[in-house]
């Protein structure tokens, strides 16, 4: 029997200080985060890592689940980590290289525990009239950056469901999380994707509002 669990990136609803605040601040820390991780020290990376510990607590989350979905990146970074720590021919051991692969992983695991954080807290909604707002303040409504923005943002929780559904379809059908797993799963989350983004195209002709004129 498979339990009922959270989706990764999905929003939990609540009261606390980090779900009242702006949508446009909330935002804006993401983007701040998301910039300051690319610029390592001994120092700027630890606080960081102590906001999102800090603001996933306020938020009633346990620290670690902001890291749920991570797999596929956390293979990505290994065989990043691999490729720069060591050298196949001649075989050697680059520390250097290592230190580098690690701070990357470091970086990777912040900024995508910064995204789960922001969508745990933030409705889609809420996202959306932040970025009007902003739209209509910088007096661009005709380029339609939010519409732009919201779509791209709303797309990443939405892998997170897709591969959800398709990771629960495996478990419920005795499936193990192998090499195995990842090469059945992904078509069928790719084809998901584009099923979403199809759908999401033909709701927008419509109503009128193609990107593309």
């Amino acid at each position: 029997m498979i339990k009922n669990r959270q989706c990764p990136w999905a929003y939990r609803k609540g009261n606390s200080f980090v779900h009242r605040l702006n949508g446009g601040v909330k935002l804006l820390i993401l983007l701040l985060l998301s910039i300051a991780v690319f610029f390592p020290n001994f120092i700027v990376l630890p606080v960081i890592g102590m906001i999102l510990v800090l603001g996933a607590l306020n938020a009633g989350i346990k620290p670690w689940e902001l890291l749920r979905g991570s797999g596929p990146l956390f293979m990505i970074v290994i065989a990043v980590i691999l490729l720069q720590g060591f050298h196949i021919s001649p075989f050697s051991f680059d520390s250097s290289g290592l230190k580098e692969g690690c701070i990357f992983g470091i970086q990777m695991a912040l900024s995508f525990s910064a995204g789960a954080l922001l969508f745990s807290v933030a409705t889609m909604g809420e996202i959306k009239k932040s970025l009007a707002r902003l739209e209509a303040l910088l007096h661009v409504k005709h380029l339609r950056l939010s519409l732009g923005l919201s779509l791209m943002l709303g797309f990443l929780p939405r892998f997170f469901e897709v591969w959800e559904s398709a990771e629960l379809a495996w478990e419920s059908r005795g499936g193990k999380k192998s090499l195995r797993f990842f090469i059945v799963i992904m078509p069928l989350v790719i084809e998901g994707l584009m099923e979403t983004a199809a759908e999401t195209a033909a709701a927008l002709e419509s109503r009128g509002a193609l990107m593309i004129d």
